[in-house]
Formats: structure tokens, sequence, C-alpha cells
């Protein structure tokens, strides 16, 4: 667990790309459809855990992610589903700030924006949270813990673009999205915590710990490769 937290993704140069460099119109839009695609396969994953863990007789698991699950799913108020969020809050900063039309999340998946490696990044992690049990909670481990960093630095990224809107608006209408996951309650913080424990939990044999660690740095090793290709295909953009 601590090498993941050192884990090269943190500081891949995508993420330094958003921490400083200010987006175009052309950069948003490549940004919304790849981090669409990407992050729509989510509660999928989340789901696929409970379900996995109900088969499996793991009480603590399936009460930890269900919790999860009911969170990302708005509990119970679509209106809060943390899907929705994201897709209205990237689409009304891209209308905004930059003039863009509305993406569907369900659509990104046929933009010609996204890039093979972000079709690739999806593939894979189905690969591996359909492998076994133990590998399963290792990609779901790795996902949680990667969330919290990578919606801070996206939230550093748009506050860095914000330039039309009202500063109220701004964090009622756009910035909700992201603070309902790392604002002051520390969701993320705290869901990568419950991972941490399931995977704890589960760690009962060499054999466990080896599958769980292939789970978990097969995902980050995935993801890294995602956001190191859009980290080049911005600079091409740029150029």
């Amino acid at each position: 667990m601590d090498e993941l937290d050192r884990h090269p993704v943190y500081d891949n140069d995508y993420f330094t790309f958003l921490k400083n460099s200010p987006w175009n119109s052309a950069t948003y839009d490549f940004h919304r459809a790849n981090f669409f695609q990407r992050t729509e396969g989510t509660v999928k994953g989340i789901a696929h855990v409970c379900a996995q863990a109900a088969a499996n007789d793991d009480r603590d698991t399936l009460v930890l992610f269900s919790f999860i699950l009911n969170e990302e799913a708005g509990n119970g108020e679509a209106a809060h589903c943390h899907e929705v969020l994201m897709e209205n809050a990237h689409n009304l900063h891209g209308e905004v700030e930059f003039g863009l039309a509305p993406l569907l999340v369900k659509d990104a998946r046929n933009s010609e924006l996204v890039i093979p490696e972000t079709f690739a990044y999806r593939e894979r992690t189905r690969e591996l949270l359909g492998a076994n049990y133990h590998r399963m909670l290792g990609v779901a481990m790795a996902l949680e813990s990667h969330a919290d960093r990578m919606l801070q630095v996206c939230r550093t990224a748009f506050r860095n673009s914000s330039n039309k809107q009202p500063e109220s608006e701004f964090v009622n209408n756009v910035e909700i999205y992201f603070n309902v996951h790392v604002g002051d309650e520390g969701v993320e913080e705290r869901h990568a915590a419950d991972a941490k424990k399931c995977v704890q939990n589960n760690c009962r044999t060499d054999a466990d710990v080896a599958e769980i660690a292939y789970g978990a740095n097969e995902t980050l090793k995935i993801q890294q490769e995602m956001w190191n290709a859009m980290h080049k295909a911005v600079r091409k953009l740029n150029s």
C-alpha cells in the first residue's frame, strides 16, 4: 500500500499540465471527452465489486462498497448522482468559458477526441475486475486511492480557467462536482481508506497478496499510460 501511494502515476506530466497550463477550447474539449469516457466506468466497477462481495460472502466489503455506490448514485437522488454532476459541470464550463456544445457522458465513447489509450484503460480495468476476487480488490483499491489526487488536480485546472462565471455560480454549478468528492468531508479519502480496509481483510495467504498487488499495479500502470498519452496529445493541440 505504501508503494502504491508513491506510484509515479501521481507525478505524471498531464497532471503537471492541468495544474500549470491554461486550457483553450481544443484542449478542454479533448480533456472532457477522455475524462467522460474514463470515468463513466466508475459506478459500473463499484457495482461489480458489490455483486462479487455478495457472491463471495464478504460482508464487510459489501457493506463498505455499497455505501460508496450509494454516494456515487446521489444517495437516492438522481439529480445528485455524481455522473450527472460531472456531466453538468463539464458542459456548463465548456459552454461558458469556451463556447462548446454539450457532450453526454454516454456519447463520449463515440467521440473522435477519445484516444486509443483511454479505451485501453477501460478495457484493461474491465479485464482485471473480472479476473478473480482478489485481483478485483486490488483494482478497486488502486482506483479509490487514485481518485482523490486526480480530482484535486482537475479542480485546480477548472479554477484556473474560470474567467467568465461569477464565483458563486462557478462554485455552485461547476466546482460542486469536485467538492462532493474532495471537499471538507474528505469523501474520496474515506473511500480509499475503506478500500484498503477491504484489502487487508482479504490478505490471508501470499497468493492473495500477490493477486491484489498485481491488480492494483496493473491498474495504475494503464492509468499512467493514459495520462501520458493525453499529455502528448495536448502538446500537439497547443503547438
